[in-house]
């Protein structure tokens, strides 16, 4: 369950960065309260989420063993 929240802030924080600077488009719902801290904040919920991702990775391996 931990991948998924990790993937959809993923999903949300590089996405967003990716379709507001590159493609001049506009913001996404769930990330219109960043559009005064971006890039940066755009930048931190992608990394975040990586994270999140790769902690429930990591624990689902460590149960396994």
């Amino acid at each position: 369950m931990l991948e998924v929240i990790g993937i959809i802030f993923m999903v949300q924080g590089f996405g967003s960065l990716l379709v507001k600077e590159v493609f001049n488009g506009s913001e996404w719902f769930l990330m219109e309260w960043a559009t005064p801290y971006s890039p940066w904040a755009h930048i931190a919920v992608g990394v975040i989420g990586f994270f999140l991702a790769g902690g429930g990775a990591a624990s689902r391996r460590r149960k396994r063993a």
